[in-house]
């Protein structure tokens, strides 16, 4: 089976989950093979702003990057917000093909879950019923993930955030200082947007060439 005819499959789910949750609750399927229109399909997205064809998280690159996927079949209870500032819990379901390769992703997204006592435990209860386990979750609790920012700004917030731990501009840096930094983006998953590769030989002072070359060493 063509894994987009397997994805098409959890369709029927993400209403199962958003109707069951209520109008609170997003819900996202994802292809993520095709980061940059990722989103297949979305209940509720007025809570992100997000739609079908929308591309893939900041979370979710990074989560491709470094196989978070291969030992486990789903992240939960992480907190996310929207670009309007409003915090969430989130929850991420795996979905692999007969191979065990991650093909795609169910997304499950929670507005106000502290506000409401009696949403809260229905909420609760039924992830833990789909997930098995749900911890609590402190509202200071660093947020994970970014959801519906713009891939140019993904791009561009994760060069600044890696630049800035050096202190120092890229003219001053070394050439293992600029291979580390691109390792570290790569890390990031920014890397699988297109165009990503110039805009960081751009930030970096160097060549595209050279980034490459900076990818290459292991």
């Amino acid at each position: 089976m063509h894994y987009k005819k397997k994805l098409e499959l959890y369709i029927p789910l993400v209403h199962f989950i958003a109707d069951i949750i209520g109008s609170h609750c997003e819900v996202l399927l994802h292809d993520i093979v095709d980061v940059e229109n990722s989103v297949i399909a979305v209940r509720n997205g007025y809570i992100s702003g997000r739609s079908v064809g929308g591309h893939l998280t900041d979370l979710g690159l990074k989560l491709l990057e470094n196989h978070n996927s291969s030992d486990r079949d789903y992240l939960v209870n992480y907190r996310s917000r929207t670009d309007s500032g409003q915090k969430l819990i989130s929850s991420t379901y795996y979905i692999k093909d007969e191979d065990g390769v991650l093909i795609g992703m169910i997304c499950v997204n929670i507005l106000n879950f502290t506000e409401n006592q009696e949403s809260n435990m229905l909420t609760e209860r039924t992830l833990k019923n789909l997930f098995h386990h749900v911890a609590p979750v402190n509202d200071n609790e660093e947020v994970a993930e970014s959801l519906n920012t713009p891939l140019n700004t993904i791009v561009g917030d994760g060069i600044v955030k890696v630049m800035t731990k050096y202190g120092i501009s890229a003219e001053r840096m070394s050439s293992d200082e600029k291979s580390a930094i691109a390792q570290e983006l790569r890390a990031s998953g920014i890397f699988k947007i297109k165009g990503a590769i110039s805009k960081v030989a751009s930030a970096l002072k160097t060549s595209e060439s050279t980034i490459y070359r900076y990818l290459a060493i292991k």
